[in-house]
C-alpha cells in the first residue's frame, strides 16, 4: 500500500535498520501488513516513530488509530488499521522475535540494499532490564486467544480421534448391550436352556 511505502521511506530516512514487511492477512486476521524496524537506541526509536507519524499525518484514507509503547520507546507500535508498524530497540526485537511468531506470513521483497540488513553494529547493544512488556494486544484488534496461552494445550496426550471412546465402554451397565448369556434367558418355569425363537435358524 502507498501509505505503508511512505512509512517505510520515512523510517529509513531516520536511520531504521533491518526493515521487514510481512503479509498478515491470512495469519493474524486483524490487519493486512506489518512493518518491523530496528533502531540502535530509544531516542532513535522515538525519532523513527515521529518521522512515520509526520509522513502519514496528511495521507488520504490513512489514520493513526492507536499507538503503544511511546513512553519508553523500547518497542513502539503504530496502528494504521490496514498495517501495523513495530519499531524496536534491536535487542527487544530479538527477544520477542515476531518474525518467528508469524513464520507463516509471506515476507515482501523490498528490493533494498543489503547494508540495510547488516545488523552487526546492533548485536552488541545491551538488552534492557527489565524487558518491556509485550506490545500489541486486544487494543490492536487481536483475537481474544491470540496473545494468551491455551490452557487446553497441556492435554496434548489425549488423542482427539478417541473423544467418543465412551461408545466402547466396557461397563456392563451400558444401555442396549446384553451379555452372551441373554440368549438363554430362563422362562417362568426356570428352564434356562430353552432356546430363543430364532435359534431354529441354526439347526444342524
Amino acid at each position: 500500500p502507498a501509505a505503508l511505502d511512505r512509512a517505510l521511506t520515512a523510517a529509513l530516512d531516520r536511520g531504521a535498520k533491518v526493515p521487514v514487511v510481512l503479509r498478515l492477512t491470512e495469519v493474524a486476521g486483524y490487519t493486512d501488513w506489518a512493518l518491523l524496524l530496528s533502531a540502535r537506541s530509544d531516542r532513535q526509536v522515538r525519532g523513527i516513530v515521529d518521522g512515520i507519524i509526520g509522513a502519514l499525518v496528511d495521507a488520504e484514507d490513512t489514520k493513526l488509530l492507536g499507538s503503544d509503547g511511546l513512553d519508553h520507546c523500547m518497542w513502539s507500535v503504530l496502528d494504521y488499521a490496514d498495517f501495523l508498524v513495530h519499531v524496536f530497540y534491536h535487542p527487544v526485537r530479538l527477544h520477542f522475535d515476531l518474525e518467528s511468531m508469524w513464520s507463516d506470513a509471506p515476507r515482501v521483497d523490498l528490493g533494498l540494499p543489503d547494508e540495510l540488513y547488516d545488523d552487526t553494529e546492533l548485536l552488541g547493544l545491551a538488552a534492557p532490564d527489565p524487558m518491556p512488556a509485550y506490545r500489541g494486544d486486544l487494543a490492536f484488534g487481536g483475537f481474544e486467544d491470540e496473545f494468551v496461552d491455551d490452557p487446553e494445550s497441556d492435554n496434548d496426550d489425549e488423542d482427539a480421534d478417541f473423544e467418543d471412546d465412551y461408545e466402547f465402554d466396557d461397563d456392563d451397565d451400558v444401555t442396549g448391550l446384553e451379555t452372551a448369556d441373554s440368549d438363554f434367558a430362563g422362562d417362568d418355569d426356570g428352564d434356562e436352556t430353552k432356546p430363543k425363537p430364532d435359534d431354529d435358524l441354526f439347526e444342524p
